[in-house]
């Protein structure tokens, strides 16, 4: 169980440090712009979390539930932000930021909540000539030389007992302790450990841990180790704690994710148009590769319902990480360019001369007047809203479907919360709201 702990007086409660999308905090003056930045920061000492447009606020009182979507947008960030490199550090901070290694904090915070401070468990292993041999662990550890047929050993797994470095290693988790709870504690407590009598050296502190970390087989504590090494790592050799933040500016790529992880199907590249340039005096043509963002055409989001089957329908999805969901504005829904190309991904569906080009359980099922257009676009709501659609002057008339973009609004914070991958259930009931307007 963890020593004795003391209440921070000075720290504010879960919902003060909140940031929620609305008019009135949307713009920040220091940057001159609409603040588009989700995450965490930790700016002169204070922590700040930022939380996507459209997510609903929770009860002030209720710190559970504040504390759980907390969690839960760390999670997701985590997940979703590695594939497209959308964590980084803002630029508008300085050079005194780093690269936050926020796992580390948990793992620290979340270990000592759960067993209190290290301290070393019996005597300490190595490979070594020197020390008393400790057989079982040499046989299954080490391979011996052969020596005319004979096993040899020419090192050993040895023990010994060091009382000044386990309480050396003890104080410097104390330390690390006590650092993680004054940034990030009070996600899990209102409480802080005491502070450790250890002044901050950087290096001693990193020598210690390898020494340790060299000397155990022991996972639980290697990777105790490793996240105190981490901790320390990210603070200065004065021991100031640096400002931080773990979040991006590009939300979009992760709203493009979670949308595409529950509704889309995995081979939607098989659905992306090519394009192509056919020059004069040269043999060939000069096409964009598939795997080149920047000249592919290639939807967020290909949805298909009942694949395979006389009822399959199949649904070309644009997450669009907009504002509308929140102010309401119709210069916040997508524009000309986004809806002139969701017209050509459902045209390149619709062509029968692509058809082979469709996965082989797709193809034969392909109905013109059972392919969609959507733009999915974050809210606050309890249920999935069709909010009308979008079309152009060009295409009136015309009776398919997909030239009417269907405008969707999704709870935000649900899907932050149930990012099942392909959920049926969540499948049918958007399709159901595109479809049937």
């Amino acid at each position: 169980m963890p020593d004795k702990i003391v209440v921070d007086n000075k720290q504010s409660s879960l919902y003060d440090i909140c940031v929620y999308f609305d008019n009135v905090n949307a713009y920040n003056e220091e940057r001159g712009q609409v603040d588009k930045f989700v995450g965490l920061r930790f700016i002169d000492g204070k922590l700040s979390i930022y939380f996507p447009v459209g997510y609903k606020k929770p009860n002030k009182n209720d710190e559970k539930e504040i504390r759980r979507d907390i969690l839960n947008l760390i999670s997701v960030l985590s997940s979703f932000g590695k594939k497209e490199s959308a964590l980084y550090q803002s630029k508008f901070l300085d050079a005194k930021n780093v690269e936050f290694p926020i796992h580390a904090y948990l793992y620290i915070i979340n270990d000592f909540l759960n067993h209190g401070y290290y301290k070393q468990k019996g005597r300490i292993y190595k490979r070594s000539v020197n020390g008393k041999i400790s057989w079982a662990r040499t046989i299954k550890q080490i391979r011996p030389a052969l020596i005319n047929e004979n096993p040899v050993y020419l090192e050993f797994i040895t023990s010994r007992t060091n009382h000044n470095e386990n309480e050396l290693i003890t104080l410097i988790h104390k330390f690390c302790v006590r650092e993680c709870f004054e940034k990030l504690g009070y996600l899990f407590s209102s409480y802080i450990p005491e502070k450790s009598p250890l002044a901050f050296n950087k290096s001693l502190f990193v020598s210690v841990i390898k020494t340790k970390a060299a000397s155990t087989f022991n996972e639980s504590e290697l990777l105790l180790f490793k996240n105190m090494f981490d901790v320390i790592n990210c603070m200065d050799s004065s021991g100031n704690k640096k400002e931080f933040t773990f979040g991006t500016d590009n939300f979009h790529n992760i709203w493009e994710q979670l949308v595409d992880s529950v509704y889309g199907e995995k081979d939607k590249e098989k659905f992306y148009p090519k394009v192509f340039w056919k020059l004069k005096g040269r043999d060939g043509v000069f096409s964009f590769g598939s795997s080149d963002k920047k000249n592919s055409l290639r939807p967020d989001t290909i949805m298909i319902q009942n694949r395979g089957d006389e009822n399959q329908k199949i649904f070309v999805l644009d997450s669009k990480y907009y504002r509308y969901g929140s102010t309401k504005n119709p210069n916040h829904l997508p524009d000309s360019g986004s809806i002139v190309k969701q017209f050509a991904y459902a045209e390149y569906i619709d062509n029968n001369d692509n058809r082979e080009r469709l996965p082989s359980d797709v193809r034969d099922y392909v109905r013109t007047e059972n392919i969609y257009n959507a733009f999915v676009m974050p809210a606050e709501k309890t249920e999935i809203e069709n909010i009308g659609y979008a079309s152009a002057n060009y295409v009136s008339g015309k009776p398919e479907n997909y030239y009417k973009i269907q405008g969707i609004l999704l709870d935000i914070k649900t899907l932050m919360y149930k990012h099942i991958p392909h959920d049926k259930k969540l499948i049918d009931e958007l399709a159901e709201k595109i479809s049937r307007n």
